[in-house]
């Protein structure tokens, strides 16, 4: 046989992005001619064990290189590649990892213009062809933003967590930590959480007639004599239900509008986020992975494709392509009398990067119906709410009927509102956004005198400020700007990582620690944690990524003040740890009558004397004890005397049938155990409530030590799952679908529904 020399390969022109999903879906779009691998994320990072970064030399980071084996196989693609685009997220995160894969891959390649900054804003085919045919360099700037926050968070993470651990825990090696951004989040719970503390709720009532004329209608009382109703007291009530029992009631007014609700901008991050947590019920970090996957490419019989933009942009425009697609859409399926006139646009708020398009389909012809088989139920509820929301956005504003009967019922006036929904508009689009209508009579005239059928009086309470959701906290940080669209997600995720908050129900509350942290930063680094410091420091990000600031500008104005602080709380550290931070309880200490201080060992807290080390008397501190930390003290001497209280209660064993069951606390909470050796059976604390959902098992009391908190379950689990992170005190009587629990000093149902309450003295509470 004769030799045949083998041909040379044809080289490639090779494209890098982040994820090994997103090379899978573009390489299917290119021909033979292109290679499409991952980087895995970032290639090089500040080192794990050290600052690695040089103050006295401007700050300069030290970086490492990571996924060696990976960036062997890069850097051999790239050695034999045509031409090689950088084709990494179109953020600042995307952006240094471009700059750290040109750096590295530059060293065996040699050849700057043998690099290229691909940058699109969804991954359909159509969108990287286009990409390729205006492909830039890479944004310095935008890297230089990226470089400070790392640095900034570096500098705040290192420096100030083993200080923390030092003082709060007595060992720096403890694993508490300062997060720059998180810190102020945290705060955020715990401002939120005094708040609360402090309410103190007024009582007040509300009067409602039942009237007809003909047809009936409920009004309630709003004036009196002109003036705003003010009903404080149950003789206050009595007395207005006497007045207008005796009064003439006749039609005083009728009151017709219409109103136009217009459709919301498309989602941006944090909006979108917010609507999966009211909607669909889905945390920020869940809602963000199922964008990512949506984002980077679903398999679909005509091939992987991208479903939706980049899902992570504060800005609401759309592209004019996108705006027409929606509007053919619109005339096609629903008619002219859906379409709004003209395309209608949004305004994007001051300080919006703008770098990208809202959040939204990348084919309007991809509805949630067609593609409903290729998606995971996640990826389908989240879909369909990205999609419906943009293309209500270019639909007719919903158009209401508003009718207002005031009534006199001399001195008082009484009104009745209703609503209804003439034309649902955009509303086709969203019917779970309709909301309730609440019709009255429309036969119901001016001077028209009216029959009074009953009259009833409720007594309310004011309430007090709501905790955040994990979407309001989102939205408060937005509003506070602080944070990006990159970091929403994360900042809630680490804060209760780190045991600094927990959920509760559909709340965030920060725990004893967090608040025990947020303290010791208002003390030492008031301006670190500062809402306003760290907004103007996301705006310094803001100036250098558009030319506008240095690097070393930015990172000298925030770390000369912060190593101030640093190093006075340094030198009150050398004095003495134990006493450069106290957080005092209001207990005494029984052997020498100081005040006791609330101290963190081992993730546990304890009470330790606070004349320490003249006095080393110390009180275990269980991890369900609720403790109120309060203006000038931690409170925790009422649950601690009705744990000592309970612990004295016994149960007979139902296992052995002879021997006692006695109370105890351990990790997991309250327990009790039988004191028969030969038996040791163990039994939960029950609260003697029924459970809600199965009516055949009772709540009993669980504590989770992950969130560091005590909630409620039924004891029939896993049959039934039901769980309540409030102390339930008895089965509400009007439902009997929730249970009765403490709120602003009042019982109230906890199913939302239901809305009954009552007053605190008329339910008993069962220990077990």
């Amino acid at each position: 046989m004769g030799h045949h020399e083998k041909e040379p390969t044809e080289l490639k022109d090779l494209i890098i992005v982040e994820s090994p999903t997103k090379a899978r879906t573009i390489g299917q779009y290119l021909g033979k001619s292109y290679q499409v691998l991952s980087s895995q994320g970032h290639v090089r990072d500040l080192p794990k064990n050290e600052l690695g970064v040089n103050i006295e030399k401007g700050f300069e980071p030290k970086f490492e290189t990571r996924r060696t084996k990976n960036i062997a196989v890069l850097r051999e693609a790239a050695e034999n590649a045509k031409h090689i685009y950088l084709a990494t997220d179109h953020d600042r995160e995307g952006e240094a990892i471009a700059y750290d894969l040109y750096a590295i891959l530059n060293r065996v390649v040699k050849n700057d213009d043998a690099f290229s900054r691909l940058v699109f804003n969804e991954i359909t085919k159509p969108a990287i062809q286009d990409a390729l045919t205006k492909a830039s360099q890479i944004d310095l700037p935008k890297v230089e933003a990226q470089r400070t926050r790392r640095i900034l968070d570096r500098l705040v993470g290192y420096l100030l967590s083993p200080l923390l651990s030092r003082i709060l825990a007595g060992n720096r090696f403890a694993g508490l930590s300062a997060g720059r951004v998180q810190s102020v989040a945290v705060r955020f719970l715990c401002d939120r959480e005094a708040q609360i503390a402090q309410f103190a709720p007024e009582e007040y009532w509300e009067i409602d007639a039942h009237l007809r004329n003909g047809e009936p209608f409920v009004a309630s009382a709003t004036k009196r004599d002109g003036e705003k109703v003010d009903l404080k007291t149950q003789s206050d009530a009595q007395e207005a239900e006497k007045l207008i029992r005796g009064a003439s009631l006749s039609v005083a007014e009728v009151e017709e509008k219409q109103r136009r609700r217009q459709p919301s901008p498309p989602f941006i991050t944090s909006t979108l986020q917010q609507s999966a947590s009211s909607q669909l019920g889905f945390s920020p970090k869940r809602t963000m992975r199922v964008a990512q996957e949506l984002y980077e490419g679903i398999a679909l019989p005509e091939g992987t494709v991208g479903l939706i933009t980049y899902m992570r942009t504060d800005s609401v425009r759309i592209s004019a392509d996108a705006v027409e697609a929606a509007r053919k859409l619109i005339r096609d399926d629903y008619g002219e009398t859906y379409l709004e006139p003209q395309a209608r646009s949004f305004q994007n708020k001051r300080g919006s990067q703008d770098a990208h398009e809202a959040i939204r389909p990348t084919g309007v012809d991809r509805s949630p119906d067609e593609v409903s088989g290729q998606l995971g139920p996640d990826q389908q509820k989240l879909y369909g709410l990205i999609y419906r929301r943009f293309v209500a956005t270019q639909m007719t504003p919903a158009v209401y009927s508003q009718r207002k009967i005031i009534v006199s019922a001399d001195p008082f006036t009484l009104e009745a509102t209703g609503s209804t929904l003439q034309f649902d508009g955009f509303l086709k689009m969203m019917p779970d956004s309709k909301g309730k209508e609440n019709a009255i009579p429309d036969g119901v005239k001016k001077g028209d005198i009216l029959t009074l059928d009953q009259i009833e009086s409720r007594q309310k309470f004011t309430e007090p400020p709501r905790r955040y959701s994990e979407a309001g906290l989102i939205n408060l940080l937005e509003k506070e700007g602080i944070g990006r669209p990159s970091t929403y997600a994360s900042i809630i995720s680490v804060i209760q990582e780190r045991g600094y908050a927990h959920r509760d129900g559909s709340s965030l509350r920060p725990t004893l620690l967090g608040q025990m942290v947020v303290d010791f930063l208002q003390r030492f680094f008031a301006e670190t944690i500062d809402p306003q410091f760290t907004a103007h420091m996301e705006e310094d990000l803001d100036q250098i990524e558009d030319g506008g600031m240095s690097r070393q500008d930015a990172l000298d104005e925030f770390y000369g003040p912060f190593a101030t602080q640093l190093a006075t709380l340094e030198a009150k550290v050398e004095e003495g740890a134990s006493k450069t931070f106290r957080v005092e309880t209001d207990m005494v200490c029984e052997k020498c009558g100081a005040p006791m201080d609330l101290r963190f060992w081992k993730e546990s807290f304890f009470l330790g004397c606070s004349s320490y080390p003249d006095c080393k008397s110390t009180v275990n501190l269980p991890p369900d004890i609720e403790a109120t930390y309060g203006d000038q003290s931690v409170l925790v001497a009422e649950a601690l005397a009705e744990a000592a209280a309970s612990a004295n209660k016994t149960v007979a064993c139902q296992t052995c049938g002879d021997g006692v069951m006695e109370l105890k606390s351990g990790r997991y909470g309250r327990y009790y155990k039988c004191t028969d050796p030969e038996c040791a059976a163990t039994a939960s604390v029950s609260t003697g409530v029924v459970c809600p959902t199965c009516k055949e098992g009772e709540l009993v009391e669980k504590y989770s030590a992950k969130r560091r908190r005590t909630f409620y379950s039924c004891n029939r689990y896993p049959d039934c799952r039901y769980a309540i992170g409030d102390k339930p005190t008895k089965l509400c009587p009007a439902c009997e679908e929730g249970v009765l629990i403490e709120k602003s000093g009042a019982l109230v149902c906890s199913n939302k529904v239901c809305g009954h309450q009552e007053e605190r003295e008329e339910a008993s509470t069962d220990d077990g």
